[in-house]
C-alpha cells in the first residue's frame, strides 16, 4: 500500500509574521539547484543562496530563510524570503549538509539580530 507524505507549506516554517507585507520579501534566488522550503540563505551580490559554511564572507552569513520551494536549475529567479520579524520553527528550517550545532547556533544568532527568532514548534 503506497503512503503518501504531505509536502511541507509555509506554515511549517512561518509560525509567526509580525506583519503580512513586512515580513516577507521578493529577491532573486541564485541560480544552482532545487531550494527546500525553509532553507536558510545567505545574500551575496544582491542575490539569495543556500547558506554555504564552508564558503567565505557572505556565503556563510545567515540573512533569511525561504519562503516556498522553488527550481533554479534553469536560472535565477525571484522568490520569496522571511527577512525580518518572525517566528521560524526550528524543525522546519534546511540547513547545509554537515551543518554543526555550534554553526547553527551562530546562525540562529545571525537571523534574530534581523528580528528572526527560531524556536520549537509546539
Amino acid at each position: 500500500m503506497a503512503t503518501f507524505n504531505e509536502p511541507k507549506v509555509l506554515s511549517d516554517v512561518l509560525l509567526v509574521e509580525v506583519k503580512p507585507g513586512w515580513t516577507k520579501d521578493r529577491g532573486m534566488i541564485a541560480a544552482d539547484k532545487k531550494y527546500e522550503l525553509g532553507t536558510v540563505l545567505a545574500k551575496v551580490s544582491g542575490k539569495y543562496y543556500a547558506l554555504d559554511l564552508a564558503g567565505t564572507g557572505a556565503a556563510k552569513k545567515a540573512v533569511a530563510v525561504l519562503a516556498q520551494h522553488i527550481d533554479t536549475t534553469a536560472g535565477e529567479r525571484p522568490g520569496a524570503v522571511i527577512a525580518r520579524g518572525a517566528v521560524v520553527a526550528i524543525d522546519g528550517l534546511v540547513w547545509p549538509e554537515g551543518v554543526t550545532d555550534a554553526q547553527k547556533a551562530t546562525a540562529y544568532t545571525e537571523l534574530e539580530a534581523l528580528g528572526i527568532v527560531a524556536k520549537e514548534q509546539l
